[in-house]
């Protein structure tokens, strides 16, 4: 990244493309699901900074209650669909997808219903992280 000396602010090298951004952003996305299925709290804690929020169908959970309760979440399938990203500023992507998830919560299945899921990933000190994620049933 080049500063710019007038703002301070670091733009992206000319030679890394929004799209090329999108993708490693996708495959980290990718990443957190897997950490999931896995219950990996140090890959998962990587990738989703401990102020970050989920938004799920059963309520609001930050970082540190999703850990605290990973043990007791199974995620054993989930099936990502038409998954696409967007950048509103140089800083910020935008994932949006479609998912049906299979697993459970302290022995309770999760609603079979699919849903509609939005990630936004912030560069924060260098890196790539998932700040907020929601979960929207899609009805009808």
């Amino acid at each position: 990244m080049k500063k710019n000396k007038t703002r301070g602010v670091k733009r992206p090298r000319k030679t890394e493309s929004r799209s090329a951004v999108i993708r490693v952003v996708i495959a980290q996305e990718m990443q957190v699901w897997k950490a999931a299925e896995e219950r990996n709290a140090g890959e998962f804690s990587k990738l989703v900074p401990a102020d970050a929020v989920m938004i799920f169908e059963s309520g609001i959970v930050r970082r540190p209650e999703y850990l605290a309760t990973m043990k007791a979440r199974t995620v054993s399938h989930s099936e990502i669909l038409k998954m696409q990203g967007f950048m509103p500023n140089a800083r910020t992507v935008i994932l949006i997808y479609e998912t049906v998830r299979r697993g459970s919560y302290e022995g309770k299945k999760f609603p079979s219903t699919p849903v509609i899921e939005s990630t936004t990933w912030i560069k924060r000190s260098g890196r790539w992280v998932a700040i907020l994620n929601q979960e929207t049933p899609i009805v009808g």
